[in-house]
């Protein structure tokens, strides 16, 4: 008897992608790690919102693009409803750890002040390690760098999950002034 394979998100990959990702530094963790994320989020806009007949997405594409920056996807995620606000957050920090990134090209650290304290705030706001008492109890707290790929890890699995599962605005009908007429009594065909 064969399983049958449903569509959606591998876990496997997500532990590759971890594995992968250890011998990066610590700057392609973040900018790797954060282009997933939000190359993710595009995936689950686009099965949102209705598709765009044209090859070039004025929403995406574009200096002056509604989405064309990472923080405007995350606003525009939150705001459509396709994720909450704690995950909203999250994205915020993790977009914020990449402009730490992007401030100290040459030097960035996991350990540093200001990645740290974003990292722990990440951390304590998805608080699966609070909620692993036994776990951090045998293996330890992992370092701020394991932190930070465990959160992004999981927040990927979740919006390749998610895709699937979004149900797609559906084109409005067109507006009455479309189908009027002036040769009948209400003006609206019959």
């Amino acid at each position: 008897m064969s399983k049958t394979h449903k569509p959606g998100p591998d876990f496997d990959a997500v532990m590759r992608l971890q594995a992968e990702l250890k011998s990066e530094s610590p700057r392609g963790v973040v900018l790797i790690a954060t282009a997933m994320l939000e190359e993710a989020l595009i995936e689950l806009l686009l099965a949102f919102l209705i598709p765009n007949p044209s090859s070039s997405d004025t929403l995406f594409d574009g200096p002056n693009s509604p989405f064309g920056s990472f923080s405007a996807k995350i606003d525009g995620a939150y705001r459509l409803g396709l994720i909450s606000d704690k995950f909203c957050r999250d994205l915020h920090i993790i977009r914020r750890i990449r402009n730490d990134v992007a401030h100290q090209p040459q030097r960035f650290q996991f350990e540093d002040a200001s990645p740290k304290g974003r990292i722990e705030s990440l951390s304590k706001s998805h608080g699966i390690y609070d909620r692993s008492p036994n776990w951090i109890k045998s293996t330890g707290l992992p370092s701020c760098r394991d932190q930070f790929l465990e959160a992004a890890s999981w927040m990927l699995f979740f919006l390749s999950a998610e895709r699937p599962r979004v149900k797609a605005i559906a084109p409005t009908t067109q507006e009455f002034g479309y189908r009027a007429t002036m040769d009948s009594e209400s003006g609206l065909p019959d």
